[in-house]
């Protein structure tokens, strides 16, 4: 099944207006924010996350312009959704991590994606919290097996929003091998993400009510 929706795999668009631009999260935080609420297990309304990409509330023009942007907004997560939904959707382009003592590259765009991917992740997590429970009580034997593969997206995540954070933590408990791993371990975000879509989708269907999910049920 493929996707009827065209527009761009980024927010680009968006961003080509300044005026626009001036009033939202950095593009990268806006995609990443927008791709998390979307893989939420029970997906949230758009006045749940469209607070979560503007930058200056109370500062647009008016009301063709508010149109403007939040139309633009719900087409990419739409459009991810239906990614989501056909198994097609991809990391960035700008989602691999260069060693800035080899490459001059601050990776500053995967650092906001993966910053706004966890931030909706935390943002939702009553939800998450809520399909993990009702899993628990009809499957507890998939439990174990779930809750490390999500604690390991969630980490992969976690360390390429901070990697400089992650650098220190990691040194602190012995490992100093980190830094120069990077640019190796951020090969495999395609895969953390299909990992974290697929486990949203698998505790979506333990939600009540969920008619419009973006996994069908094998």
């Amino acid at each position: 099944m493929q996707s009827s929706i065209h527009v761009k795999n980024d927010l680009s668009q968006l961003y080509e207006n300044a005026d626009q631009a001036a009033f939202l999260q950095p593009q990268a935080f806006v995609e990443g924010a927008i791709l998390g609420a979307g893989a939420c297990p029970e997906i949230p309304l758009p006045d749940v996350w469209l607070p979560w990409v503007i930058k200056e509330h109370g500062q647009i023009k008016d009301a063709a312009q508010a149109d403007a942007i939040t139309d633009l907004l719900f087409a990419h997560f739409k459009m991810c959704l239906a990614q989501m939904h056909d198994e097609s959707l991809k990391v960035p382009s700008y989602a691999i991590y260069s060693d800035p003592s080899i490459q001059e590259n601050d990776n500053e765009a995967l650092s906001q994606w993966c910053e706004g991917l966890v931030m909706a992740h935390s943002a939702m997590e009553p939800c998450w919290q809520k399909a993990w429970n009702l899993m628990q009580k009809q499957k507890p034997d998939l439990a174990p097996e779930m809750a490390k593969n999500l604690k390991h997206c969630l980490l992969m995540f976690s360390t390429f929003a901070d990697p400089e954070k992650a650098i220190k933590e990691a040194a602190k408990k012995g490992d100093f091998t980190l830094a120069q791993n990077l640019p190796l371990v951020s090969q495999s975000l395609q895969h953390t993400l299909a990992t974290y879509i697929e486990l949203s989708g698998e505790l979506a269907a333990y939600l009540p009510n969920q008619f419009e999910t973006f996994k069908q049920e094998k």
